[in-house]
């Protein structure tokens, strides 16, 4: 069971953060070669859309395995790296909250021009791709 649970706990980080990193390092920079300003909004806005119904899944799942995980090993939550990993955690949903259903819709619904708005909303989501990435290097660390 343990493995099981480990297994939906990887394969759902791994869905999240390979779309977030894909949507950066991929679908944004080629984006920006695309000439017509409506579609590249467009072609970011539609991606975003559809990465925040699998993304949303995926955390669904990395938090429904992560309280399983938990609840089997208790002792977990004396371990600092654990600790500050919760905290991690609750940061980058709020995050993702914040930019999947509030600061992105928002900004995909000003005028292609409006760059500085885009701006600010690219960098919570690279900040944010900057914590998942630590929350699974200590992850990591827990099993040994």
């Amino acid at each position: 069971m343990d493995l099981f649970l480990r297994w939906l706990h990887v394969t759902a980080v791994v869905t999240w953060l390979g779309g977030m990193l894909f949507v950066a390092l991929v679908l944004v920079p080629v984006t920006r070669r695309v000439g017509d300003p409506r579609l590249r909004v467009d072609l970011i806005s539609q991606t975003g859309k559809r990465f925040r119904a699998v993304g949303w899944i995926a955390l669904a799942f990395l938090v429904a395995t992560g309280l399983f995980m938990l609840v089997r090993n208790p002792w977990l939550w004396r371990v600092a790296a654990f600790q500050l990993k919760i905290v991690l955690v609750i940061l980058a949903l709020g995050l993702s909250a914040l930019h999947d259903f509030i600061l992105g819709p928002r900004v995909g619904r000003l005028p292609p021009e409006a760059r500085a708005p885009r701006r600010r909303v690219s960098w919570i989501a690279r900040i944010n791709v900057l914590i998942v990435l630590t929350i699974v290097l200590l992850g990591l660390s827990l099993r040994g």
